[in-house]
């Protein structure tokens, strides 16, 4: 039996010596050729993507202060960590510092730190290295679903399964949303990566209807549905938004194994609620404040409809693939009277699409919906590869008649014809790019970019409008840095700063966390008064702000107490450097 797009269909032993003599002398009609064409220039389009990708994540790596502001506190919880010092600190108590996120990107980083330093770019190499793995997990899942034919295939269905494959990996890099965070020291992409490899192994270990993974025994598949468990709960505490991989991968697991699920269920919750319990223990309760009470945010549902409608605009060609997939699960379960056809990846892409509800919560963003486009990428490569493989459903057809057999390839070489097309439509729909320089230049004066930026005074154009990232910046910013980093140096005492890069180059420790004091602040969770203390009595070298992230009292009591001393520009941000004021 041979599992074709979801069709079970009986497998024929004997030799079809003229279907096979068709193909093999006629290997290519004009429409194959067109289609390879066509496959080849999108693959090119989106190689493009990927391309530019490197060259924002090379320019990042060269800039040492906060691209996006968050990423110095990352690296500080990993110097903590290289410490041996907590991160789940009392905010109500100096130096008023808490991470609030899970500890896995941050333990990832304590080796690095201990080799190369407490160097930003360490926390944005491992970020960025987490995006290309997640590339490659498309690309095998993908390849996975069109392994469908069994012994020699023609050159033709051996390009194509490898072309969409690849197609749908660099599709991922060619999301806006992933480039715009892809290379930044934030904890999302190593989420996204541990989840995603949770899911396939999951997908591995139940997929037992492909001949191919025949040798898989009941011990194997078991051992892969545990690993696929045990990256997922890794997953989890990374990014709390891993709920969305969870979610599927255990409803995946209720579906094909209703036992195993009840058991991974509970062990995982034996595990999680272990770990969770020692380390609100041993940090006083903090752990808990601060990773879970303090994200219940302020929510705006406007947000949230806004940036669903943004994703479609720049995701639309890969939403509605994902979607035809889905209904297409849907009709298979509903034919089969059995949820057993609904396939895994039908499944995040539901659970990473509902993970878009969140972007309405203060603090939250697009980078919410990264998992949906990976998912997103699989799900229309598997399209794809379903109606590559449907009309073999009858096999008695193409060995009873070559003319049948000639059908049968003009069907696909329309199925590789569509799928070009669908990942050029794709590609058009994500243009990004700088618009400066002989090479970005040129091409962004051929599309007709090359007068507008979406991030003044930055030459830089992103279809998704607006955008504070994927500009390259400029050596006036890292100047201005440094600036401020000498002014710092040259202060006595501790820096109150809103991003911690400033501060750590300018050898000083970090002082507050301001997202993480405003969210407790906002829940009536934080209490001020020692902090508005020492500002009171000026114990604070200097203030520095961006945006202004603080409880009101708290930014009342530095606005009676230190004066504007300069401003400086970078990364086109205001940051204001003040004084303590002088006398009474």
């Amino acid at each position: 039996m041979v599992n074709w797009g979801g069709v079970v269909v009986e497998e024929f032993t004997q030799p079809v010596p003229l279907s096979r003599s068709l193909s093999q002398s006629r290997p290519f009609t004009v429409l194959s050729v067109l289609a390879i064409v066509l496959l080849a220039l999108a693959t090119v389009s989106l190689v493009g993507y990927f391309i530019i990708y490197l060259v924002y994540a090379r320019a990042l790596l060269a800039f040492p202060f906060d691209y996006d502001q968050g990423e110095g506190f990352e690296l500080y919880d990993a110097i903590r960590l290289a410490r041996g010092e907590n991160i789940y600190l009392d905010n109500a108590q100096f130096p008023f510092y808490s991470s609030n996120y899970p500890p896995v990107y941050r333990l990832m980083l304590v080796p690095l730190v201990w080799w190369f330093g407490p160097h930003l770019w360490v926390g944005r190499v491992v970020a960025f290295a987490a995006s290309l793995v997640i590339g490659l997990l498309i690309f095998f899942a993908a390849r996975r679903l069109w392994q469908g034919e069994i012994g020699d295939r023609p050159i033709f269905h051996r390009l194509t399964s490898n072309l969409v494959p690849l197609l749908a990996a660099l599709a991922f890099f060619a999301a806006n949303y992933v480039y715009h965070v892809g290379p930044l020291a934030r904890a999302h992409l190593p989420m996204v990566m541990f989840a995603f490899a949770g899911i396939l192994c999951l997908e591995v270990a139940f997929n037992e209807g492909r001949a191919q993974d025949a040798r898989w025994t009941g011990v194997r598949s078991a051992s892969c549905a545990f690993l696929g468990v045990v990256l997922l709960i890794i997953a989890g505490f990374t990014k709390l938004q891993a709920v969305d991989a969870l979610a599927a991968g255990f409803t995946y697991l209720l579906i094909r194994r209703p036992r195993w699920f009840a058991t991974a269920l509970v062990a995982s919750a034996l595990v999680t609620g272990v770990i969770v319990l020692a380390m609100n223990a041993a940090t006083n309760g903090q752990f808990w404040l601060n990773v879970v009470l303090a994200n219940v945010n302020e929510y705006d549902i406007a947000v949230t409809w806004q940036t669903y409608g943004q994703w479609f605009r720049l995701q639309g060609v890969l939403i509605v693939c994902s979607v035809l997939y889905v209904l297409w699960d849907i009709l298979r379960a509903a034919r089969a009277r059995s949820l057993r056809p609904i396939t895994i990846w039908s499944l995040y892409f539901i659970a990473g699409s509902a993970m878009g509800m969140l972007t309405g919560k203060w603090g939250a963003g697009p980078a919410y919906l990264i998992a949906a486009i990976a998912a997103s990428c699989v799900c229309t490569a598997g399209l794809l590869a379903r109606l590559w493989g449907l009309e073999m459903s009858d096999r008695r057809l193409c060995a009873r008649s070559p003319l049948s057999h000639l059908q049968l390839s003009g069907s696909r070489t329309l199925v590789a014809l569509l799928a070009a097309l669908l990942f050029s439509f794709q590609a058009v729909l994500n243009v990004h790019l700088p618009t400066s320089g002989r090479i970005f230049g040129t091409v962004a004066r051929i599309i007709g970019v090359a007068d507008a930026s979406s991030y003044p005074p930055y030459p830089y154009y992103d279809s998704a409008g607006f955008t504070q990232l994927g500009h390259l910046l400029d050596p006036a910013d890292s100047a201005n840095g440094w600036a401020m980093v000498e002014m710092i140096r040259g202060v006595e005492g501790p820096v109150w700063s809103e991003e911690a890069m400033l501060t750590l180059l300018a050898g000083k420790d970090v002082v507050t966390n301001p997202t993480q004091l405003l969210n407790l602040s906002k829940n009536d969770m934080l209490d001020t008064s020692q902090m508005i203390a020492l500002i009171e009595r000026r114990a604070f070298g200097a203030v520095i702000f961006r945006a202004l992230f603080y409880p009101d009292d708290v930014k009342e009591a530095i606005f009676r107490n230190y004066y504007w001393a300069r401003n400086f520009k970078m990364n086109g941000f205001d940051y204001w450097v003040l004084l303590p004021a002088q006398g009474e």
